[in-house]
């Protein structure tokens, strides 16, 4: 009886069911250059952004979501795919992310655009990357990463209008701004992102939208952040990111040399949620973000790495300074080291991954699984 009705399933699906979709599971995935960073928003040290999905990265102003983001195309880049940013801070600089590795130049890779309003700069790159798939610019398996800086910063077309009615002088009672304007930005995400979580799956395309915070006056207790747009980012977002930042200073000058950034993973559905991961961001170009002294911190942090009762790291029975390790860390490939480290970690993945779990405080309500 069990073999018939198998068969009879098999035969009802040839014959009246369409076939089924090819994308049921993210299966390309952009570094982050950060293996820690990759492992709290992916699940795996060799992960990263997810490729088809929507992504939303937001923080406060110079938190590092720009930097993220670059080597987010940085990464599709070298696997041969074309990086796509719409600048509507106008507020990018070419010169600081070639410092980085992203290849800025006229090669085809690289897609700059200032678009003026929230709906040019959707058309546009959605006319783009339809273009790049119908013409076989690229393998459909090669990724596209498209990045909107930032979404609090793109302009609606009706406010548009009316701030260029104003500029030239022809204002008249209709051009003055109302609540109408207010939520014109929440209405146009409401319109479009399902489109474009489409477009995202259909086009094999890292979406990332930058965002900023607000304070969200009426919480009283824990995480009064909220981003700009209304609700649909958040909801059509496969994978939304919060950064924070702390101050790094000079212990001998006490001066403000860089920042402790950490990502909180606060939606997650290419992965576990509610992962955190964090890094030194230094204002000196030339150092820019360690990865390695990161991926240090990282492993002291799950335990990979110990210390002694002097404060030294041990590894293979000697002690060293932080320095010491991070130096000769430096000096193995990352990729050996990472493959210690995932092989670690899924040994020992329940203090692992509870070294790396937000704190219960700062789960948004509306993201918790109660």
């Amino acid at each position: 009886m069990a073999k018939d009705t198998k068969a009879a399933m098999r035969n009802f699906f040839k014959k009246n069911v369409k076939k089924n979709a090819e994308h049921q599971h993210v299966s390309i995935w952009l570094d982050t250059g950060m293996p820690h960073f990759n492992k709290a928003i992916s699940g795996k040290y060799t992960g990263g952004f997810p490729c088809g999905r929507i992504t939303e990265i937001f923080g406060w102003e110079s938190s590092g979501k720009t930097y993220v983001a670059t080597q987010a195309m940085i990464a599709c880049q070298k696997m041969g795919g074309i990086a796509i940013f719409m600048d509507h801070e106008k507020s990018f600089d070419s010169l600081l992310a070639a410092k980085c590795g992203l290849n800025v130049g006229d090669d085809g890779n690289w897609i700059y655009q200032h678009p003026k309003t929230f709906e040019e700069s959707i058309i546009y790159a959605g006319n783009i990357i339809k273009q790049i798939r119908d013409e076989k610019i690229i393998e459909p398996e090669i990724p596209i990463t498209l990045v909107f800086d930032s979404l609090a910063s793109m302009i609606p077309k009706q406010l548009y209008e009316k701030m260029m009615n104003k500029a030239d002088g022809k204002k008249s009672k209709k051009d003055d701004v109302n609540m109408n304007d207010n939520t014109a930005l929440a209405r146009c995400t409401s319109t479009y992102f399902p489109t474009l979580s489409s477009w995202a799956s259909d086009f094999n395309v890292c979406m990332l939208f930058l965002n900023q915070c607000r304070q969200d006056i009426g919480v009283v207790f824990g995480d009064n952040t909220k981003a700009a747009g209304g609700k649909s980012p958040a909801y059509y977002a496969s994978l939304r990111i919060q950064l924070s930042k702390a101050q790094i200073k000079d212990k001998g000058t006490n001066e403000r040399v860089g920042d402790v950034v950490t990502a909180k993973a606060i939606k997650n559905k290419v992965a576990p949620p509610f992962k955190t991961a964090s890094w030194n961001f230094y204002y000196d170009t030339d150092i820019g973000i360690d990865s390695t002294e990161s991926l240090v911190d990282h492993m002291l942090a799950i335990g990979y790495l110990k210390k002694d009762s002097a404060g030294k790291i041990l590894l293979n029975e000697k002690s060293y300074s932080r320095k010491n390790i991070i130096d000769n860390f430096k000096l193995i490939e990352k990729h050996r080291i990472v493959e210690l480290l995932e092989k670690w970690h899924t040994e020992n993945a329940e203090k692992a991954d509870a070294a790396m779990d937000m704190d219960k405080e700062d789960i948004p309500e509306d993201e918790s699984e109660d």
